[in-house]
């Protein structure tokens, strides 16, 4: 040590013991006294703190001659004689012998050879040593290469300090990891990461990796813990011995589908880094595989290089008509989704049902992701010839597809992270959007108009019948009135929670204006549509002199912040509705659903998750009564999935649940004259088809600037299925404010009759409307009309 060093370090002790921190003291001390070993107060000081953690046997060896010291001064006799008097042992690690054993019982059983950890263990077990302190804390120290002695990794509350430590830097994420462990110190932190890793989002568990070369470090950790949990978990892999380099190689090459880990932690840093160093063996696969991915990418775009539009027209139209074979459709979708897993189930019936054969791709463990290899041995042997998903477009599947394999993107929840300019503007002539209405892809984007089909959800029959519930089956979930939904967190958390995570100052003071604004909005005038946030965040702008001039940021507010809110705010009030009038009536309300029993004022209605299929079919029949709140109208896949099961729906009035005959006579007299955009409406001569088209702008809160959008608008309203059109008496159960609820709740509760006469005739218009079968058939029609339109477009640009 420089004598700079030895006087920072002496500082650094002297404060530590002026604080209480015996611990901190100690670990500063011991390598300060192998250079200043004349230093006799801080020897006296050490040996003091030790005696105070009940360290008896290395205070002892602090009193011990030393040829290079010298003699100490006489004063430390009497503490060396006073020492010599203490009986004081190592805990003997007998005692945890039966811990050590169940361990290794609980790797045996995963198959892992735990021979090299029992030899190491046998050979080298008295060059660790197992202390217990006064604070009840075990202390483990490990033989150095001088023969001296080395605190595994310090002294220290080893546990408190693992878990007062920040987690990596990916906490908060849904699916955080995989974390690579280099080392393991006396496993706190391990088991931290490990215990916050479980189940972090619907069933995900990341991957663990350890890798400890010497397999008597493992051994004597193994003493430590009860870890027959954590071992017997296939999530968490060890790699321990010579061998680990190549057994980590091995286990990446045979697993296509497990991740990589995205963070390492070294935690052997009061020893030598093993050699190779694991996380370099690690990038060196990440690369192997990647090169792999590339290779194997090039041979499939090579097969698919011929199928281009004038290929997949020809294709489609054979399969759809059946002059030629059905088609190979391949399906992937993850298992950490609550209904669309269910709902991929359901479709791949639905193409087999029609004819076509269909092979759905997902993980098989909850720490698995689909790789890219697994995707392309997939498409080399099954030759599909559409890629259908849910929610993602072809962009966010990176190097997996071939360019010229079709992908049709089935749109069930507008994700905002999904519909992005850059990730839109990325897709493949080949590519179709189906499902929800996507204006801005549309309008802002400037897509092609025969690349999106809006089309409401559907359900299935044969998931939701009825037929052979029995009384026994139907008693445990009957009430007045129920309402199943997850959307249980209140608009005030969500609010707080998007402003915890915001870190720009002008935007979260957008977000605390906007609040009240939305609060007040629905409160009064019931649910927004796009424009209409957008016109909320544009007077929130004024109002306050900040403006949002990102548009991604700008879409984010819009399509998730004050979507969600509102939305929140609109189902809270309904059922703010409902519990009030259940509690004037003493009739039995029940609210199934994730986070219900937390909610303030609703917490005494929850009646807990009710899984999809049997028992949600169960809690549909068994109410009187059951709720629609979707601020996106009434035809979503709850009420279809209720109504093929026979229940009896009431719902909260939105406009969008009735045709407005203004809009569709102002569509017929857009096209009669020929336009095909919002400019060319405004550059007509037609001043009268000109002030309709801005007054319908008006109508649905739409900027002058959003022409494009309001012009897509106009045709998907006018291929929209509305439920007061297809529901002779759909008018009878809407509700849009606190009495009309009440009216139309008492008048249905008490009528037997008329709500099994409603719920039959809506059940018949949903079988024949809105099964999977017959929404995948459209579907597929659909994406043969496309490539069908322009490739004739594209036959006929060629023509002199």
């Amino acid at each position: 040590m420089t004598t700079l060093t030895v006087d920072a370090h002496r500082s650094r002790m002297l404060q530590c013991l002026e604080a209480g921190n015996g611990y901190e003291f100690l670990t500063v001390a011991a390598p300060y006294l192998n250079v200043c070993r004349d230093d006799h107060y801080i020897r006296l000081m050490a040996i003091r703190e030790y005696l105070k953690l009940g360290l008896v046997i290395p205070a002892r060896e602090l009193l011990e001659p030393d040829p290079s010291m010298g003699e100490l001064p006489s004063e430390f006799a009497p503490i060396r004689a006073s020492l010599a008097m203490v009986s004081e042992a190592a805990v003997p690690w007998s005692q945890c012998a039966e811990r050590f054993e169940a361990n290794l019982a609980a790797l045996m059983d995963r198959s892992v050879d735990v021979v090299p950890v029992r030899e190491a263990w046998t050979v080298r077990r008295g060059d660790f040593q197992l202390f217990r302190d006064s604070r009840n804390v075990d202390q483990v120290r490990m033989r150095d290469p001088t023969g001296g002695w080395q605190w595994i990794p310090r002294l220290g509350d080893h546990r408190a300090a693992a878990y007062s430590q920040p987690m990596p830097e990916d906490k908060g994420a849904k699916m955080p990891g995989p974390y690579l462990f280099e080392g393991l110190d006396l496993g706190w932190y391990f088991k931290r990461v490990y215990e916050a890793t479980i189940d972090t989002f619907l069933g995900y568990s990341c991957a663990l990796f350890v890798v400890e070369p010497d397999p008597a470090m493992v051994a004597f950790v193994l003493h430590l813990h009860d870890w027959r949990e954590i071992l017997s978990d296939a999530r968490v892999f060890w790699f321990t011995g010579e061998s680990y380099a190549e057994d980590l190689r091995r286990t990446w090459e045979d697993d296509p589908d497990l991740p990589f880990p995205r963070h390492g932690f070294t935690l052997s840093a009061f020893r030598p880094r093993c050699s190779p160093n694991a996380v370099n063996v690690v990038q060196g696969l990440v690369r192997t595989r990647d090169a792999a991915i590339q290779q194997s990418l090039a041979d499939l775009e090579a097969r698919y290089a011929s199928r281009d539009m004038h290929y997949w027209s020809g294709r489609f139209d054979e399969a759809l008509t059946g002059r030629g074979d059905p088609l190979r459709i391949l399906a992937p979708v993850s298992t950490h989704t609550t209904f669309l897993q269910y709902s991929m189930r359901d479709a791949r019936q639905a193409f087999e049902a029609l004819g076509h054969r269909c092979i759905v791709l997902t993980e098989t463990t909850p720490h698995h992701i689909i790789g890219p290899l697994t995707y392309h041995k997939t498409i080399r042997e099954f030759d599909p010839e559409l890629l259908f998903a849910i929610d993602h477009l072809r962009p966010e599947f990176g190097d997996t597809l071939p360019a010229n394999l079709p992908v049709m993107t089935w749109d069930q929840d507008s994700l905002p992270g999904v519909f992005t300019e850059e990730k839109v503007k990325r897709m493949s002539p080949l590519d179709t959007v189906v499902g929800l209405a996507q204006f801005d892809c549309l309008g802002r984007f400037g897509c092609d108009p025969r690349q999106f089909l809006c089309r409401q959800m559907p359900t299935s029959p044969q998931q939701f019948d009825a037929s052979d519930l029995t009384d026994e089956e139907l008693a445990p979930y009957r009430c007045d009135v129920s309402y199943v939904s997850h959307a249980s967190q209140t608009a005030e958390a969500f609010h707080n929670e998007e402003l915890e995570k915001c870190a720009d100052d002008g935007l979260r003071r957008l977000m605390t204006e906007l609040f009240p604004v939305a609060r007040r909005t629905v409160e009064t005038n019931g649910p927004m549509n796009g424009p209409g946030l957008r016109r909320m965040l544009l007077q929130a702008e004024q109002k306050i002199g900040v403006k949002i001039v990102d548009r991604a940021a700008r879409t984010h507010v819009t399509g998730w912040y004050l979507w969600r809110l509102c939305d929140r705010l609109f189902r809270h009030q309904a059922l703010t509705w409902a519990t009030d009038w259940a509690r004037q009536r003493d009739a039995s309300l029940r609210i199934y659903g994730n986070g219900w029993d937390k909610h303030p004022t609703l917490a005494r209605f929850s009646a807990g998750p009710a899984e999809n299929g049997r028992e949600l079919l169960c809690v549909y029949r068994a109410s009187k009564i059951n709720l629609q709140l979707m601020p996106a109208g009434f035809l979503h896949q709850r009420a279809l999935d209720g109504l093929a099961g026979g229940g009896f729906f009431l719902a909260r009035a939105r406009p969008s649940d009735q045709r407005n005959p203004r809009f569709t006579e102002l569509l017929a007299a857009i096209r009669a004259r020929g336009l095909k955009n919002g400019a060319e409406v405004f550059q007509c001569n037609d001043e009268a088809l000109t002030t309709a088209f801005r007054d319908a702008m008006h109508d649905l809160e739409a900027n002058e600037d959003e022409a494009e959008t309001m012009f897509h608008l106009l045709a998907v309203r006018d291929q929209t299925d509305y439920p007061s059109e297809i529901f002779p008496r759909f008018h009878l159960i809407r509700f849009d404010d606190v009495e009309s609820f009440a009216s139309v709740a008492d008048r249905f509760l008490h009528d037997d009759a008329l709500r099994q006469s409603i719920a039959d005739e809506m059940r018949q218009v949903v079988l024949e409307r809105f099964t999977y079968e017959a929404t995948m058939q459209r579907f597929l029609q659909f994406a043969a009309e496309s490539y069908a339109a322009r490739t004739q477009e594209a036959g006929n640009a060629t023509l002199p």
